[in-house]
């Protein structure tokens, strides 16, 4: 990809691009000189940017040669392409549960997309107390959708491998994840940090844990080897804008092919997280039921979309057998899933704790103390989860497992 010609666009190297795209300055209407541009980044990659005219809003992403917030951690420009990439991947799937995509310059990596303006993140209505029952089924019903209708399920292996060599591409937001997720929080490494001294047994706990650190192993090798759907990668809680009735799913730039339990561990083990951070006990009795009401979605599109009536297109891997057999070969490979999302959400809730990328969640908690036992039951819970993952098979005992420590008031 040629990189001669990229530059950083300020806010009037914005409004000039803009101006050259017809659709979008019709969408923004007015004259350019009178666009609003308002810097809006949130994320640690990138630079983020809200342009509103009289007629119309957009939102403007483009990528860095670094690191946003660490201008020495230099990366490739690449990433804003394969955000493009998954948007146009998903997108006919997923319906109205994403961003409209509208532009993608490859010489500026400038991503151009709806803007959601009226939406929230949805991490940060959680920490306001919003209680939106409808949003984590609709994230259910988002995994399954993406999931099954880039997987061998839904499409041929020609298509599908077409697919995983253009994502296989993004190595560097790979790396980061391999790295950031599965790595640097089981040794010691400059970029982990913790502000509580009492997670630090906890964190040798892990560290010194056969058991947990083979699970650890094992997820990470998943990760790398099971390319069984196109993948968000980074499907936290921030990466979700929402309202009561309205559910988006963004920031696609670390798609992969990879297990789909990943998709589902990372949205879990952040709702987990905001559980730890909230001591109310009604808080904490909303995110069981959403983490229940996420499976129970994600699982039932997931299998309608399986068992169609609709002939499936020609070459795609549907069971061979039919009948009862089909019943227990589907029910082996959304155990295997379950089994994923499990040990998954698992280690995005150590990373989000003792890693390189943190959550706000616990900053809502003005007692130190309080803030404190809260991690650490959060990094307790996940390290238990890990040390018998064997033994957490379903759902419902996943939300024992937490509703051991609701009722303990931990």
């Amino acid at each position: 990809m040629d990189q001669t010609s990229y530059r950083t666009l300020d806010a009037g190297g914005i409004r000039a691009f803009l101006a050259g795209l017809p659709t979008i300055a019709t969408r923004l209407g007015g004259l350019p000189e009178r666009w609003q541009v308002r810097e809006v980044s949130d994320g640690n990659l990138n630079n983020v940017f809200l342009v509103t005219g009289p007629a119309g809003e957009v939102c403007l992403k483009q990528s860095l040669p670094h690191v946003r917030v660490d201008p020495s951690w230099k990366m490739p420009l690449d990433r804003t392409h394969f955000e493009a990439e998954w948007l146009t991947a998903i997108g006919p799937l997923v319906g109205g549960l994403t961003t409209e995509y509208l532009h993608f310059d490859p010489v500026l990596y400038v991503l151009v997309v709806e803007s959601l303006s009226g939406h929230t993140v949805l991490r940060t209505a959680l920490m306001q107390g919003a209680d939106w029952p409808e949003v984590a089924p609709r994230i259910g019903t988002f995994v399954a959708r993406a999931c099954f209708g880039t997987s061998l399920l839904a499409r041929p292996f020609e298509d599908v491998f077409d697919a995983r060599r253009l994502f296989a591409a993004n190595q560097a937001l790979t790396r980061i994840t391999l790295d950031l997720v599965f790595d640097d929080p089981y040794r010691d490494h400059p970029r982990n940090h913790w502000h509580d001294t009492a997670l630090s047994p906890i964190v040798l706990d892990i560290r010194t844990s056969a058991a947990a650190l083979l699970a650890v192993e094992n997820l990470r090798r998943r990760f790398l080897s099971q390319p069984q759907a196109l993948l968000h990668g980074d499907l936290h809680t921030g990466s979700i804008m929402s309202t009561a009735d309205d559910t988006r799913v963004i920031d696609g730039e670390f798609a992969l092919y990879g297990p789909i339990g990943f998709d589902c561990g990372m949205f879990v083990g952040n709702l987990v997280l905001h559980f730890f951070a909230t001591p109310d006990l009604a808080a904490r009795q909303a995110v069981l039921r959403d983490i229940d009401s996420f499976w129970r979605s994600f699982h039932t599109q997931f299998m309608a979309l399986w068992n169609a009536d609709d002939a499936p297109p020609p070459g795609t891997l549907r069971p061979l057998a039919y009948g009862p057999a089909a019943h227990v070969a589907q029910q082996a490979f959304m155990d295997e899933v379950m089994g994923d999302t499990i040990g998954f959400a698992a280690i995005e809730i150590i990373r989000r704790l003792i890693g390189y990328a943190h959550t706000a969640d616990f900053d809502t908690i003005t007692d130190p103390r309080l803030r404190a036992t809260c991690r650490a039951g959060a990094l307790a819970f996940a390290y238990y989860v890990l040390d018998h993952l064997a033994d957490i098979r379903t759902i419902a005992d996943f939300l024992s497992c937490l509703g051991e420590n609701e009722r303990k008031g931990i």
